[in-house]
């Protein structure tokens, strides 16, 4: 062998256990990282099969609920047009009056059910438009303050909007919200506070969440799997749709509603939306509605 020529040497049995164990090691965590991902999968797709099965379920419901509605709103109609009659023939008779006027509160009752039932069942198709978030809450304030005043809730938006918008059927979502904020109202005991706040999500891009918390009794645990099915709710009065039509409204945005109780009390429901593609003029919106837009939790509206 020349000076010149390389010296083969072969690798030490040391350094192919530690090779073989490197080789191994990276398998195994290889082997943990699909086994993690195949199992996230499995859930996934369980939770997906879950809904597709309560979605079908949905349907299905909504689909009677809208016939038995459309067969009892035509009868009911009569009742209340022969009531409204009778209540007007029996003016010079009080007791007989009175009982004609319950008939026709019970029948405004009924109808109000059957309106219910039929926004539940009927087309979701949202009209999106880009529209400008602030001017939704406004709104919907506007709407929700006689019932806050009514029972001295301090109502209050504190929001970080910005030039927001989402993309949305503004009416839709107007009424998800009112259904969010009365529900609080009705919630809290007097004097109770419902908070509303918006703000971009840091976690999802392109979404905005709107959260309608209150300082109430919150929602009890066995209710909250619960709470947005069709016809469920623990009141003495309501259907039980409203939060099954938020929820509808929030999926035909394709957007969400989810609920949770508050650790320092009170219940928390966080509707998200799309974020809107439109930049808005950056002007605070004309209030309209006698509604006092502040920040944190304030007085409820004035007069």
């Amino acid at each position: 062998m020349t000076t010149t020529q390389a010296v083969r040497t072969e690798p030490d049995l040391a350094t192919i256990l530690r090779t073989y164990n490197e080789v191994t090691e990276r398998l195994k965590r290889s082997h943990e990282a699909l086994l993690t991902e195949v199992a996230r999968l499995h859930d996934e797709l369980h939770e997906k099969n879950r809904e597709l099965q309560r979605r079908e379920r949905l349907a299905a419901l909504g689909e009677m609920a809208a016939g038995l509605a459309h067969e009892i709103r035509n009868p009911l109609g009569g009742i209340g047009l022969y009531a409204s009659v009778l209540e007007k023939d029996l003016a010079d008779r009080p007791r007989e009056r009175d009982v004609a006027r319950r008939i026709s509160a019970g029948v405004g009752n009924l109808e109000r059910i059957v309106r219910d039932i039929l926004a539940f069942a009927g087309d979701a198709d949202p009209k999106l438009a880009d529209v400008r978030l602030d001017g939704v809450l406004d709104a919907v304030l506007g709407h929700a303050a006689p019932a806050a005043r009514a029972r001295m809730v301090n109502l209050a938006v504190d929001s970080d909007l910005g030039e927001l918008t989402v993309r949305c059927d503004a009416g839709q979502i107007e009424r998800a919200l009112l259904n969010l904020v009365l529900n609080a109202i009705d919630a809290v005991d007097d004097g109770g506070h419902v908070r509303v706040r918006a703000s971009r999500r840091p976690n999802e891009l392109g979404s905005v969440a709107i959260v309608v918390e209150d300082d109430g009794a919150g929602i009890a645990a066995e209710h909250l799997h619960r709470i947005f099915n069709p016809f469920f709710t623990t009141k003495d009065h309501g259907t039980g749709l409203g939060l099954a039509i938020v929820h509808r409204i929030a999926e035909a945005h394709g957007g969400s509603i989810t609920a949770r109780n508050r650790s320092e009390g009170g219940a928390s429901f966080v509707l998200s939306l799309p974020l809107g593609r439109a930049r808005s003029n950056g002007r605070k919106p004309r209030n309209t509605r006698g509604v006092e837009i502040v920040r944190g939790f304030a007085p409820a509206a004035k007069e």
